[in-house]
């Protein structure tokens, strides 16, 4: 899965997104993704293991990171 918008890196944790973009936690959640005890995979693997879209949640991912650099 491709870095998306030269910020988010969609192959690194859940929890290492979330600690570093704190705004993503909301994504995560509406996805149905947990950040407790599926925080430590790599968001690529839980997305195969879900059958997500990647793209599409990175996407949402990297918007809720620019909206979060806006405030």
């Amino acid at each position: 899965m491709p870095t998306v918008a030269n910020a988010l890196d969609c192959t690194q944790t859940v929890n290492a997104i979330v600690t570093a973009y704190p705004a993503t936690l909301a994504v995560f959640d509406a996805w149905g993704i947990d950040s407790c005890c599926g925080g430590q995979h790599p968001v690529e693997e839980v997305v195969r293991r879900h059958g997500l879209d990647g793209a599409a949640l990175c996407a949402e991912l990297s918007a809720a990171v620019e909206r979060g650099r806006a405030r």
